[in-house]
């Protein structure tokens, strides 16, 4: 039988290096001098080409998107078949390449086009597993429930560690491994007949403030 394809749109952004730290309105933290009674001021510029946003000491604004640097799938499936009413699908990854920890939503679920009549029994589940040190926000995540979609869908599903092991700057750096989670779908259907459907699953990436 011919899997069921379902599609997986996300985005990630790299950028690249530098010394300072910024607020999130771009200012260096800390760096007001007053002006009184005087009619000149000087102001230090400092600049980044090509800013590294794997690098937690770049110089991009707090929460800025250009923290965004995140691996996922460009695709993904589940199946069942005729004879066996659970989904089964392979587990997939997402990794935070980012100097920054990464809150990772779901955000939509859209069928591409128009999928044939489903199954009235049709449950999908967004299952997610983090590590061991860093447990998802929300586990598991109806994507479809007795043959209808689940809307909206709003479901913070994990905050991923920077590429250091650090959900913030006062952790030592250590091997990465709360920067990563993985994902797969559960669920069940009655499908006397093969049915190929297609979806979008939509994924919201934050960078979170460094503190």
């Amino acid at each position: 039988m011919k899997k069921v394809l379902v599609m997986l749109l996300a985005t990630g952004i790299a950028l690249s290096a530098a010394p300072l730290a910024f607020a999130a309105d771009g200012t260096e933290t800390g760096s007001q001098q007053p002006v009184n009674s005087q009619s000149t001021a000087d102001i230090e510029v400092y600049g980044t080409l090509g800013a590294d946003n794997t690098d937690p000491e770049a110089n991009i604004p707090e929460e800025d998107v250009n923290w965004i640097n995140v691996t996922v799938p460009t695709k993904t499936i589940f199946y069942n078949t005729a004879s066996d009413k659970s989904i089964k699908a392979p587990t997939y990854s997402i990794v935070n390449n980012s100097g920054r920890p990464v809150t990772v939503t779901a955000n939509g679920f859209t069928e591409n086009g128009s999928n044939p009549t489903l199954p009235s029994d049709f449950n999908l589940n967004l299952d997610v597993k983090g590590s061991a040190g860093n447990l998802p926000t929300t586990a598991s995540t109806n994507l479809v429930t007795n043959g209808s979609l689940a809307t909206p869908l709003n479901a913070e599903l994990i905050t991923l560690a920077n590429n250091k092991n650090q959900m913030v700057a006062t952790e030592p750096e250590t091997t990465p491994e709360n920067n990563q989670a993985t994902f797969t779908y559960s669920g069940d259907a009655t499908a006397t007949a093969q049915m190929q459907l297609a979806y979008t699953l939509s994924l919201k990436f934050d960078a979170v403030k460094w503190n």
